[in-house]
């Protein structure tokens, strides 16, 4: 029997921000550059982003301090992981998220909006999928996984 989560994710407002990132960071290609990314967030937020061994439990997290914020993610795991580890961790710093560590909380789907988006911008997607709608190329295109893949078509009701 499935069971309806209950949310107050703030879909639309991730993906408008993520957007907004996009553009401002003046990222118009995929895969996206996160290197990219992350330097533009720096310009305007004291940030660190390193790798860490947080074994096999953890992909990343966000650590803030004072102004400043520090991205750790897992360098043990596969990079299309860690890139839509990193994503989801901006996508709290820039949401204005505070110490989380319940996996259904709201606030996690609005990271995990925000990273989809980042990655897989709708916009490039649909033109994307309009050349090809086999998963395996989309997600290879995208440096993303091809479950995030998967999921991110679906929630945008592309499949």
């Amino acid at each position: 029997m499935e069971t309806e989560l209950k949310t107050n994710a703030r879909v639309g407002v991730a993906r408008t921000l993520a957007r907004k990132l996009l553009k401002d960071a003046g990222v118009h290609q995929n895969p996206v550059s996160l290197w990219k990314i992350i330097k533009h967030v720096q310009a305007n937020h004291k940030l660190e982003v390193i790798p860490h061994d947080f074994g096999e439990k953890i992909s990343g997290m966000l650590v803030m301090a004072d102004e400043n914020a520090t991205i750790g993610y897992n360098n043990e795991q596969h990079w299309h992981r860690r890139r839509f580890t990193i994503g989801h961790e901006l996508g709290h710093l820039l949401m204005g998220h505070v110490c989380n560590n319940d996996p259904n909380d709201h606030r996690e789907q609005e990271a995990n909006e925000f990273a989809a988006e980042l990655l897989m911008p709708l916009a490039m997607l649909k033109k994307s999928y309009r050349k090809t709608s086999a998963l395996k190329e989309l997600a290879k295109e995208y440096t993303v996984s091809e479950e995030a893949m998967c999921r991110h078509l679906m929630s945008c009701r592309l499949i």
